[in-house]
């Protein structure tokens, strides 16, 4: 029988609590991102010592950082002020990579018990510098076959990450006594096929890196669990590769995964108020419906969401779904090339309530105050009740 799929369905309840939100607001669905992340984690299970960390970089809310953790996964950050997210939150396990991080985050990070994954070589000279004869991280720059390309990956063509057979690594290595002991990859989107070959192609590095324990193949989950059935055959074939490489060469190796859009996008919904509605634009041909919501600041990543009616099911057709900001291109459900995209959106009246769909992750981490129009309020439904989700800190980074 092959396994059921990650997304759970909301309870129809969260709807119901929504109409009395003031809009435009943002609701995480816990009991579903609850059954997901356990879903997700015992498929990583199926590889010994394999742990599911999230991309903090997709969720900066106080409140739901606060249930990941609980929920037993680690972080990876990509700034100090995720650190502080991470630390006040109560992660257990944290990484880290990221251009960002240089000088005395060197220490901080050390001081906490992280190894930095370095993702260039003048990054990694300058934490040696500072700290030689200590432990560091690569994050690897890996070139795919062209049979696993596409549009959703960033592998050879990415600007993060150093090449292995690089020949400066070696002597940056040996000048400051620095001892590899993390792999850090991340090449966008990932398929069964590719995370085959990514647990190869790094097992084969750490074989030249005798002191490496960890390797982090990343995220990009999203093409991963295109179908879960896939994706368990692809994390059993990892574990042979594993047990594999453990036995030839009698060194202990364990893997790290972190999704961030995967573990929360499906889970989130943007409650909005249809601000007005222009039944066919005379250049566009389309109907065009304007929210009081924002998709240029909130959700500019945000690939086809789904459309909702909070008050029953009216009939649906093509629509452009249009932010409340002076920026021409605002609209909902932009793809790459096509700012544009014309939506299946419920046909609808100035004051509605509409529902956008897949606004779990990134949607408040990408936030801009372009208009000076603020974010939404975020929400939490726990199956029962709404309450109000505590907000980020004016001054993240203030604890160091």
């Amino acid at each position: 029988m092959p396994p059921a799929p990650l997304f759970t369905p909301p309870s129809e309840l969260l709807f119901a609590l929504a109409e009395d939100l003031p809009t435009p607001a943002l609701v995480y669905d816990l009991p579903g991102i609850r059954a997901g992340v356990r879903a997700m984690a015992r498929d990583i299970a199926l590889i010994p010592d394999a742990r599911l960390n999230l991309a903090l970089k997709a969720c900066h809310t106080p409140a739901l950082l606060r249930e990941m953790a609980a929920l037993g996964l680690g972080c990876d950050i990509a700034s100090p002020g995720e650190l502080d997210l991470a630390l006040a939150a109560g992660f257990t396990e944290v990484s880290a990579t990221g251009p960002v991080f240089a000088g005395a985050d060197f220490d901080l990070l050390a001081g906490h018990g992280i190894t930095l994954d370095c993702d260039s070589l003048d990054q990694l000279d300058d934490y040696g510098g500072r700290r030689p004869g200590t432990e560091v991280g690569l994050r690897v720059r890996v070139t795919l076959p062209r049979s696993l390309e596409d549009t959703a990956t960033f592998a050879g063509d990415s600007r993060f990450g150093v090449a292995p057979a690089d020949p400066g690594l070696g002597e940056v290595l040996e000048r400051h006594r620095l001892r590899v002991t993390r792999l850090h990859v991340h090449t966008g989107q990932m398929t069964p096929a590719s995370l085959r070959y990514k647990v190869r192609y790094l097992l084969t590095v750490a074989e030249h890196l005798p002191e490496v324990r960890v390797i982090d193949l990343g995220g990009g989950f999203f093409h991963l669990y295109r179908d879960r059935a896939q994706a368990v055959a692809a994390l059993t074939d990892a574990a042979s590769q594993v047990a594999d490489w453990r036995e030839r060469t009698g060194r202990p190796v364990a893997l790290r995964f972190e999704p961030g859009g995967a573990l929360l996008t499906p889970y989130g919904y943007l409650v909005t108020r249809v601000r007005s509605v222009e039944e066919h634009h005379p250049v566009f041909g389309t109907r065009v419906v304007t929210l009081d919501a924002s998709a240029w600041n909130l959700a500019p990543w945000h690939n086809r969401p789904q459309v909702l009616a909070l008050h029953g099911a009216p009939p649906t057709g093509p629509a452009l779904l249009a932010g409340c900001t002076l920026y021409e291109n605002d609209f909902f459900g932009a793809v790459p090339g096509a700012a544009r995209t014309a939506l299946e959106v419920p046909h609808c009246r100035r004051g509605d309530r509409l529902v956008v769909t897949a606004t779990g992750a990134y949607t408040m981490t990408n936030a801009r105050w372009f208009n000076r129009i603020p974010p939404p309020r975020e929400h939490l439904f726990d199956g029962e009740r709404m309450t109000a989700a505590d907000a980020l800190p004016a001054t993240a980074g203030a604890a160091r």
